[in-house]
């Protein structure tokens, strides 16, 4: 998971909050489009939560708009810029059956599968303090964990998180060790310097000249900077 800078919100949700009796549902097509460009934009072309490619161009079919604090439990956020992510659809389109395989399904997704009470989450990537770049960790095996020294209570939350969005999947962790394997692999074949893993980091937090990141970024980061921390 990586921190989302949010840019100017959509005009679109200023006219939602100016009209008396405005519901998300009665949100349409076209204002549903300009959310997704706009988020889609400022992250880069990834979920915000798994870090999976976003469809290019957004629609309706490989991406969906969220709302990190739910509209059952915070309805005074539900056209707050700042609230709304854009997220994958977190296998709905390959696993169809609904609950039946909710197991499988991750991101929001899996969370709308949840008892209400279970669906609160703390971390917002597109708030800060915290930032959730540093509140997680990766294994070689693609596994997401709470970052080390972590206090408590933001451990707690970090851990819910991963749980209540269904992050370990085994299709997610595969992906991630992918990644991750191929730095290894490269590292393997010629002894890493210095100068050669500040360079693959700066590739791999940098959007190229189309805007976007590579997917899975952050677990490829955090392998990045650990390997910096070893050369000295």
């Amino acid at each position: 998971m990586r921190r989302i800078e949010k840019d100017r919100e959509p005009a679109c949700l200023a006219d939602l909050r100016g009209t008396p009796g405005a519901a998300w549902s009665s949100v349409h097509g076209t204002q549903r489009q300009q959310m997704r460009e706009h988020a889609s934009k400022e992250q880069h072309g990834l979920c915000a939560y798994c870090m999976s490619r976003l469809p290019g161009p957004p629609s309706a079919e490989g991406m969906k708009i969220e709302h990190f604090k739910t509209r059952a439990l915070s309805p005074e956020l539900v056209f707050d810029w700042g609230n709304l992510l854009g997220v994958c659809l977190g296998d709905v389109g390959i696993h169809d059956g609904g609950g039946a395989h909710r197991d499988r399904y991750h991101c929001d997704t899996y969370r709308g599968h949840l008892p209400r009470e279970e669906q609160r989450i703390e971390l917002n990537p597109a708030a800060s303090p915290p930032d959730v770049s540093s509140m997680f960790s990766y294994t070689n095996q693609g596994e997401m964990r709470p970052a080390r020294g972590l206090e408590p209570a933001m451990r707690a939350s970090a851990e819910a998180q991963i749980e209540r969005l269904n992050l370990n999947i085994a299709r997610l962790q595969r992906n991630r060790r992918a990644v991750i394997e191929a730095l290894r692999s490269e590292f393997q074949k010629k002894a890493p310097r210095a100068a050669r893993v500040k360079a693959l980091l700066e590739l791999s937090s940098t959007p190229d000249s189309t805007g976007l990141l590579p997917p899975y970024c952050q677990a490829a980061a955090y392998y990045l900077e650990k390997k910096l921390r070893q050369l000295g």
